[in-house]
Formats: C-alpha cells, structure tokens, sequence
C-alpha cells in the first residue's frame, strides 16, 4: 500500500518541479477577465496571445485567463480593476465605455456601416483613444473587432413599432441611453449581459442586440427567434491593462507584448466574420429567421437615430470623439465614393 502512495508523492514532486521550471519564481501575473465564450474565436485569440506572451517573456509574464463572464460582466471587471482584484481585461466598447465614454462614438446606431469604414476611422483615431484611457489608469494593449450586432427578439422586428412592442434589453450602467430608448417609446430593461439568458427564459426582455456568433454561443437566438437584418452598429473592443500592472513588465519588453498581441488581433478579423457566417448559418437550421428590412423602414430608424439618440451627444456619446468620427468618415467616404 506504501509504493503507491510513494509513487504518487514521487510524481506530484516531478510535476511541481517541472511547473517551477516554466514558471520562474517571480514572474509576473496579469488576471485578465472576459466575457469572450469559452470554445470562441475570441477566447481562442487570447489564448495565443497568452502564449506569445509568455515565449517573448521567456515565461515571466504570465496572461492568465477568465473567460465567459466568470469574473463578472464588463462593468463589473473595470471595477475590479480598479480595486486590484484584476489586472486587464478584454472587453467591446461598452466596457471600454466605463472607461472613456468617447470610444463609443464609433459604435453610434447606423453611423458606420462597413469594416473598411470602421478599419480607417479606428485607424485615424486610435492613438486619440489610447491616450484619453492611459490618463484614466488604463494601458491598451490591442485593439480588436468583433463582428456586428444586429436586433434578436421574440417576435419579427423590421420597424422602430415593432421592436416598441417588446421589452428590449440594454446594458445597465447607462441612465442616458435608457432615458434615450424610452424617450423614444421602446421599453428597456438595463440588466448585466450575464442575466440575458435566464431574463429570456423569464420573460423579462424580448429583444436585445448582439453579434451572431454571441446569439448563436449563448443560445440566445433559442428564444429571440427573429433577427433583424439591418446592421445596427460595429462591435469592437480592447485588451486593457491596469497601469499598475503594466509598469511592472519590464520597459523593453512593453511594446514587444503589445506588438504581438494587436498581430493576434489583425489574425482575428476575417475568423470573426466566418464565425458569424457560419453561426447565422447554423441558428437557420434551428429556427432562426432573418427578416429583409426594406429602404423605407431602413429610413424610419434613420429618423428615429437622428431624433432619440441624438440628444445623447455630449452625454453618452462625447462630443469631441463623435465629431471627430464624423470627420474621418466623410474624409473616407469622400476618397471611396462613398455617401
């Protein structure tokens, strides 16, 4: 009875050693949290990332990660960034929100309406971006997109009416854009992303906005049977570092880190847009229906954009970065042949 456990004993030695010898003693741990699906393209990208980061390291910073939502939604890993219970985050641009509200200007409803688009004024505008975070205690490490979000709901939704009959969610955390919403007649539910599913299965919220691959990884789609098909906005996000951990990798180290995490990022983008392709793909099979918003009804949310949303510049949408958008929009749309 005593080999065994020797056995057993000799074994765990040799696995600890060999755990030491990966990760030295000292080496530096960065807790990142997301809500990125395990199984993912998202989750898969920031596990090579991890990996990269820890080859260029030589293993002395480590990218541990929580993916699905584990740590808490985006709001709540901001939070705990900044009371050191994390150290980073991979968030879209409504954890990036809490952060720096003007990252959201590009993700105004119908403002852009391609990748290319959403490529040039991120582009233009990322360096703006990154400095107004880094003063708010933040180091952007990459910058990454994540598809397009599109209305799901329980019952068809192809005009402003009749996404107004059904209880839609939106992300708490933001009085403004509730306030926006229900100026306009839509009845809103503000809830963490992490409650959507039992909420749908409840009854509290009909509707929501998300990607396809998210309806599709959440099972959301299972009750919110309808897509819309009209491109509501871009998603896109940051990996984010607290300043605090981030001052503790070494000077020369930093911009290789962030080198090879924003060329994982660029590897990620035509995955995602597959990813989508083939999850609209397989929610068909299961019942998913995508209804043709036809031009008149496009230009009914056009109006209803210009006439709710609107009165969130300035508030939700910071004027400075929404206007700078507009303005590197029209410099591309103008050079593309663009409206």
């Amino acid at each position: 009875m005593k080999r065994p456990a020797a056995t057993l004993l000799a074994c765990a030695a040799l696995l600890a050693a060999a755990l030491l010898a990966v990760v030295p003693a000292g080496a530096l741990t960065i807790k990142m949290g997301t809500l990125a699906p395990t199984g993912s393209p998202w989750e898969a990208g920031l596990k090579g990332i991890a990996a990269e980061w820890a080859r260029l390291s030589n293993n002395t910073v480590i990218l541990k990660l929580y993916s699905g939502g584990i740590v808490g939604d985006e709001p709540d890993m901001i939070r705990k960034i900044r009371i050191g219970q994390l150290d980073a985050a991979a968030i879209t641009v409504s954890g990036l929100n809490g952060i720096f509200s003007g990252v959201k200007a590009l993700s105004y409803p119908l403002f852009l309406r391609t990748d290319e688009e959403l490529a040039y004024v991120l582009g233009k505008m990322q360096s703006f971006f990154e400095r107004k975070i880094e003063e708010r205690g933040f180091k952007v490490v990459m910058w990454a997109p994540a598809g397009w979000v599109y209305f799901y709901s329980r019952g068809p939704v192809v005009t402003p009416d009749d996404l107004k009959r059904q209880k839609l969610w939106v992300w708490v955390g933001d009085p403004d854009e509730v306030q926006a919403w229900q100026s306009s007649g839509f009845h809103v539910v503000p809830l963490p992303s992490t409650d959507i599913m039992t909420s749908l299965q409840g009854g509290m919220i009909d509707a929501l906005v998300a990607s396809p691959l998210l309806a599709a990884s959440n099972q959301w789609f299972g009750i919110a049977q309808n897509q819309t098909g009209l491109r509501l906005a871009p998603m896109f996000g940051a990996a984010v570092v607290s300043m605090q951990a981030w001052s503790k990798v070494p000077r020369d180290l930093q911009p290789k880190l962030v080198a090879a995490a924003q060329k994982a990022a660029d590897a990620l983008g035509p995955q995602l847009a597959k990813a989508d392709e083939d999850a609209i793909t397989v929610m068909k099979k299961y019942g998913l229906k995508i209804n043709p918003v036809p031009p008149e009804a496009e230009e009914e949310w056009n109006r209803f954009v210009a006439k709710g949303f609107e009165l969130l510049i300035g508030k939700t949408f910071d004027r400075e970065s929404l206007e700078m958008a507009r303005g590197y929009l029209a410099e591309y749309r103008a050079a593309h042949g663009g409206r």
